[in-house]
């Protein structure tokens, strides 16, 4: 008989542990690859982003689902999300990227991991990315972005950059 209870206890908490997982803030990537993007409002400062720069996207068009991108000025990569299970209102979300060593040449700075804080207030068509709009920014090899939220990565995709040879 104990162990029957034991066996009951065991199951309900883990069902439980299942329903409160299943009910954490959670991103789907809904598209990823090479976009086309509209972008509008002032480019604001940013000290955590190799640029130094960062600038809201208002439309944004899916040009090829790949994770191979081509290093070239004005090719823009990320991915469309669907936020879910995040409280009613406005979400902050820190968007990094993990990506080869960028020196920016008016800074002198050099950086491994771009990193900004986003509020969303939308859930659904969630456009994240990366635009090269510098000569300087284009570094071949792994490029890795997360969205995070409360210290927890929810969503990742990498992306493998590539250099054309001329």
């Amino acid at each position: 008989m104990m162990r029957r209870a034991i066996l009951f206890a065991f199951v309900v908490l883990a069902g439980a542990s299942a329903a409160a997982a299943a009910a954490e803030p959670r991103a789907t990537i809904l598209s990823y690859g090479r976009f086309e993007t509209r972008r509008t409002g002032e480019i604001e400062k940013s000290d955590r982003t190799a640029s130094g720069e960062l600038q809201s996207v208002s439309d944004h068009r899916l040009l090829q689902q790949t994770d191979e991108i081509v290093g070239q000025l004005g090719n823009a990569f990320g991915f469309d999300l669907k936020l879910e299970n995040f409280p009613e209102g406005p979400a902050t979300l820190t968007i990094r990227t993990h990506h080869p060593p960028i020196t920016n040449p008016k800074t002198g700075r050099t950086m491994t991991v771009s990193e900004y804080d986003w509020t969303a207030s939308q859930r659904d068509n969630v456009y994240f990315g990366y635009s090269f709009d510098h000569g300087w920014e284009i570094a071949e090899g792994v490029w890795t972005k997360q969205i995070v939220y409360k210290g927890r990565v929810i969503a990742e995709k990498k992306f493998k950059i590539v250099v054309p040879l001329n």
